[in-house]
């Protein structure tokens, strides 16, 4: 079995990616999938084996304010293997390619968000915030409005 890591920047590089993307996250939409692969800046680490892509990790770039300075992240997003290729390892060797390379560019770190905190603790990631829909104060002041009104 030969396995290797690819570091993929081109666009036509990164379509093979696509139906792995397809297969692992069939909730967005093909639109989305669409979009995200034209137009979203990113780099994949893909792990092909015998010719075929098996794993995946996105390392997109993100602006920030960390305590009032500007600065630019990595997000690791769309981290997947192929169903029948899980449990071989295959996600962490993509996860340390990925801090080897972010290593090297000097970055502060990166981040993620877990659809499971447990698959990543592994890893070194830890949960420093919780997200929340921020609502607008239009929103807030309606909000508030109808309140009272009971």
């Amino acid at each position: 079995m030969s396995r290797r890591i690819l570091l993929l920047q081109t666009e036509a590089e990164q379509e093979r990616t696509k139906s792995l993307y397809r297969e692992i996250f069939p909730e967005d939409s093909d639109a989305f999938v669409d979009y995200y692969y034209r137009k979203r800046p990113k780099r994949i680490l893909a792990m092909e084996e015998e010719g075929e892509i098996v794993g995946m990790l996105h390392i997109n770039p993100f602006s920030m304010s960390f305590f009032k300075k500007e600065l630019t992240a990595s997000y690791l997003y769309a981290i997947g293997t192929k169903k029948e290729k899980r449990k071989q390892g295959i996600m962490g060797e993509l996860l340390r390619r990925a801090f080897s390379l972010l290593e090297e560019e000097g970055e502060p770190f990166c981040f993620l968000i877990p659809v499971s905190e447990s698959i990543y603790s592994p890893y070194g990631f830890q949960t420093v915030a919780k997200l929340a829909k921020e609502e607008s104060e239009e929103e807030e002041s309606r909000r508030e409005k109808s309140s009272r009104n009971f």
